[in-house]
């Protein structure tokens, strides 16, 4: 009886443990198609946000006459011509929403996914959905993460150290973007620093005094960025010496020498990872005002001396491209200017473009 029983019992034990391998076996077998789909959810979440941001970024490249439609059809090739899981994104599967008025766009884009042990379950495929809403905010309001040079409110270019401040030579006139600085959106200029004893032309930079105001920290704050909370309205002093040296320093430290970043136009840029939206080559610098206060044109120049300090009035976004002699070549990104009422609230917005939602 003793040995019937006993291998009654191994039987018994036998069956539990098939039966509980059978549960891991499937338990193990969802968590793996669990994560397929979480990594497609996280990939399609990209896709979405890379689509909105470039959307909205009709509202600041085309700021004179943005067109809804023209917004939509650079959220979907941006979506189209991305990837989920290595699947490539059917048009069909994107759908972009503008909001002409508050400067939204909104992608909703849908992955069906095929499963793999949840098939024994008659569970076949999975459908992914994500959204994600940009808005290009009309004002800035400050940077937390600033290149450390002070951009005169002054066209690019060669031209006399104080040209006249009618707003067709001015990238910033009564609070708003002139046509101007839109109209030179993606040329390409030199810039080079200045010494603050100088008087500075178009073209040429002051560099900011953020507080140490060494040459090693200057060419870090470069390579880096400055993590100074840079704001609006605030006055700044103006760091001595022209600086050429930590300038070319700290720009190959930032681009590589050669660059690794390539410029193709703006919003795309090649990268050693392939083409993207964002690059290490894309710097923000404030703008100081030129205009409007004693001592400034048009009746008289630039102001100079160490214990300068400067007001900021907006921020401009250029693309590194290199070196040209001692001159730092970039193109012109985008130009903002700072919001005379706050109309973002206070969030940092030195490129007035953001995701707002995203599920």
């Amino acid at each position: 009886m003793n040995m019937n029983n006993s291998k009654k019992q191994e039987g018994f034990v036998l069956v539990v443990v098939a039966i509980v391998l059978v549960a891991l076996i499937g338990f193990l077998a969802l968590a793996v198609d669990i994560g397929v789909l979480y990594s497609a959810r996280t990939s399609a979440q990209g896709v979405a946000d890379a689509a909105a941001l470039a959307g909205a970024f009709t509202f600041i490249n085309d700021t004179q006459s943005p067109q809804p439609q023209t917004a939509s059809d650079n959220a979907l090739q941006v979506a189209i011509n991305n990837s989920i899981l290595g699947q490539p994104v059917a048009a069909a599967d994107v759908n972009v929403n503008v909001d002409y008025a508050n400067r939204r766009v909104k992608v909703d884009v849908q992955s069906t996914q095929n499963t793999y042990f949840a098939r024994a379950l008659g569970v076949q495929t999975e459908r992914v959905a994500v959204e994600a809403v940009a808005e290009a905010a009309k004002y800035s309001t400050g940077s937390a993460c600033i290149k450390p040079w002070f951009i005169p409110n002054t066209t690019f270019g060669s031209g006399d150290a104080c040209p006249s401040c009618a707003a067709n030579e001015v990238l910033i006139s009564g609070g708003e973007v002139t046509a101007l600085a839109q109209s030179k959106i993606g040329h390409e200029f030199t810039v080079t620093s200045q010494d603050s004893s100088s008087s500075l032309a178009p073209g040429q930079f002051y560099a900011i005094d953020l507080g140490k105001g060494g040459g090693s920290d200057y060419r870090n704050n470069i390579a880096n960025c400055a993590v100074t909370y840079v704001r609006c309205f605030d006055s700044y002093s103006v760091s001595p010496g022209k600086k050429d040296g930590p300038t070319q320093q700290g720009v190959n430290d930032l681009l590589g020498n050669p660059p690794t970043d390539r410029w193709v136009s703006v919003g795309q840029y090649q990268t050693p990872i392939g083409l993207s939206d964002t690059s290490k080559a894309v710097a923000v610098a404030p703008i100081w005002d030129t205009c409007g206060t004693s001592g400034f044109c048009p009746t008289g120049s630039f102001p100079t001396g160490s214990k300068t300090t400067l007001q900021i009035i907006g921020f401009a976004v250029f693309f590194l491209e290199g070196f040209q002699g001692s001159d730092v070549v970039a193109r012109l990104i985008n130009v903002s200017s700072c919001s005379p009422n706050d109309e973002t609230g206070g969030t940092v917005l030195s490129l007035p473009l953001r995701l707002v939602r995203t599920q």
